[in-house]
């Protein structure tokens, strides 16, 4: 078993977050009510992942003064010095849309101080140490050791191939998915109107180019990042096209989403002489073929899309998805098929973490685990396949708990403070897969 994405994160005092530790495993999901903590815990790991990936944080090394080092002198001088740090707290920034980071720190907490670490799966000793004190931050790294791979003499420059082998070393070493990819709970909105936005600014770069400063304000945040992801997997259409790309790794997963799920696909069009593609919804109806703009599309359509594209388009094996609330705008079958989907991405190769308020999703993860433990004829009886099983190591569920006491407030509202503890959730007392059938099974937890 790949010990990728196997990451232990301690936090305390962060946001809703009193205290807690989490293990990022190949499927993760945070359970809670609203308002406990489960976006700030899923938008950190991420954070993590995108600062250590982020080929910024590792341009540093082109710089003069680090051109001639070893490849562990240069990891050692990166993980110890300001581009740690800037990386990280600027990230936060931006993720959380705020300048103060001293927002970011719970304000019933008994001591005005965040503190985050990250360590590598069962290592007594972290890799990154994050501490914030009001607006003051700072963040210091252990850098891993690497393998001892250089066959390049100390007094020649560090080339860009080795550069981003170095790169590779790190994420591999550390337990790191190889990329991230957030879908945060307002995607199905912002898809509808990203198209309007991305057109306004072809537009007036059009008209304007060389006569006057084009500024296309930027959109906060993880929304921000959507769209840019959006316009990225919009040039993956073209570029599989170009170069003749086969089918995406991830094809049995789509088959569930699409041919299962909404009976149909979603893909981007581009008509004639159009810079910007429309997405749309193709299904059949009476035998003809519909091809329907994703803004006319069902709500379950326009939440599913998103989810599609990035897999068409933008995930690759080794990486990671966070989604927020799969089950939004879906029927309570459709929310098995999606949860069945998922795991078709952890076998696939993908680090999945989840945050939902669906009991029938992490009833579908059960039956998923249990099936696992089944006899293959029953498990083909029952319609799972390979490619649908479960091991219960592979699945950590953690559970966002509310204080009574609030730390301060007195009352479990918005304003109350959250543990965040692995949790005893067990599996449902009738077993259902994806076709409907169903059976007694026994109860057994899946953290």
């Amino acid at each position: 078993m790949s010990d990728r994405g196997w990451l232990r994160i301690e936090i305390e005092n962060f946001g809703p977050i009193a205290s807690g530790s989490f293990e990022l495993r190949p499927l993760t999901l945070f359970i809670g009510p609203n308002n406990a903590g489960k976006s700030y815990a899923a938008t950190l790991a991420h954070s993590i992942v995108r600062t250590i990936r982020s080929g910024v944080f590792f341009s540093r090394v082109l710089e003069e003064e680090m051109a001639l080092l070893t490849i562990q002198e240069l990891v050692d001088r990166l993980f110890s010095s300001e581009y740690l740090q800037e990386g990280m707290l600027g990230r936060l920034q931006n993720y959380f849309s705020s300048e103060d980071l001293s927002a970011l720190i719970s304000r019933f907490a008994l001591e005005d101080r965040v503190r985050v670490r990250v360590y590598r799966r069962e290592a007594e000793d972290g890799w990154i140490y994050l501490e914030g004190k009001g607006p003051r931050w700072s963040v210091k790294g252990k850098a891993p050791k690497l393998p001892n791979r250089e066959g390049r003499r100390k007094t020649e420059r560090i080339s860009v191939g080795e550069l981003w082998r170095a790169h590779r070393l790190i994420t591999e070493t550390m337990g790191l998915p190889d990329a991230s990819y957030y879908l945060p709970a307002a995607r199905s909105g912002v898809l509808q109107g990203w198209r309007a936005l991305a057109t306004e600014a072809v537009r007036r770069v059009s008209r304007w180019a060389g006569i006057e400063e084009i500024r296309v304000p930027a959109l906060p945040g993880l929304i921000g990042e959507f769209l840019e992801e959006l316009i990225h997997a919009s040039e993956g259409l073209r570029r599989r096209s170009r170069v003749g790309e086969g089918a995406s790794p991830f094809q049995s997963a789509l088959e569930v989403l699409e041919e299962d799920l909404l009976k149909g696909a979603v893909d981007f069009s581009y008509p004639d002489g159009v810079l910007v593609p429309e997405i749309v919804y193709r299904t059949r109806a009476k035998r003809k073929k519909l091809e329907i703009p994703i803004r006319r599309a069902s709500s379950t359509v326009g939440e599913l899309t998103p989810l599609v594209l990035w897999i068409k388009y933008l995930l690759r094996p080794g990486g990671m998805l966070v989604i927020e609330e799969p089950e939004a705008h879906l029927h309570p079958e459709n929310q098995r098929r999606v949860a069945r989907a998922l795991v078709r991405l952890v076998r696939a190769g993908v680090t999945v973490l989840c945050t939902t308020h669906s009991p029938l999703i992490l009833h579908q993860v059960s039956n998923h685990i249990l099936a696992s433990r089944a006899d293959p004829a029953r498990r083909k009886e029952l319609g799972f396949t390979e490619e649908d099983l479960l091991r219960e190591e592979e699945v950590g569920a953690y559970l966002f708990r509310m204080r009574e006491d609030g730390r301060g407030c007195g009352r479990t509202d918005a304003g109350a403070r959250s543990n965040l503890s692995a949790s005893s959730w067990a599996s449902a007392s009738r077993r259902t897969n994806s076709r409907g059938s169903s059976r007694r099974s026994v109860r057994k937890p899946i953290a």
